[in-house]
């Protein structure tokens, strides 16, 4: 996501409603290094999310498989106790 953010007219904004043009230049300066930080967290927020999509695709993935192995293992387990019965 990319900000639009025009400090110089925040600043003159800022001067016209009465602040002192020096202050109102800091005030401009630090409000855009505010939105540029956002933007850059707002990507590494992005990143981290479609990492964490990834993880849970393969543990979803992972438990899978793990729950029919343990399917095919209780119904062989099954088969054989059966089989041991009636012979």
């Amino acid at each position: 996501m990319t900000l639009s953010f025009d400090s110089h007219k925040y600043a003159t904004r800022l001067t016209e409603a009465g602040m002192q043009p020096a202050l109102a230049s800091i005030q401009a300066e630090m409000a855009g290094d505010i939105m540029r930080e956002m933007g850059t967290m707002d990507h590494k927020i992005d990143l981290f999310k479609a990492e964490l999509e990834m993880k849970i695709a393969d543990s979803r993935a992972d438990l899978i498989r793990w729950v029919v192995g343990v399917g095919i293992l209780q119904v062989s387990v099954i088969t054989a106790l059966l089989l041991k019965l009636v012979h």
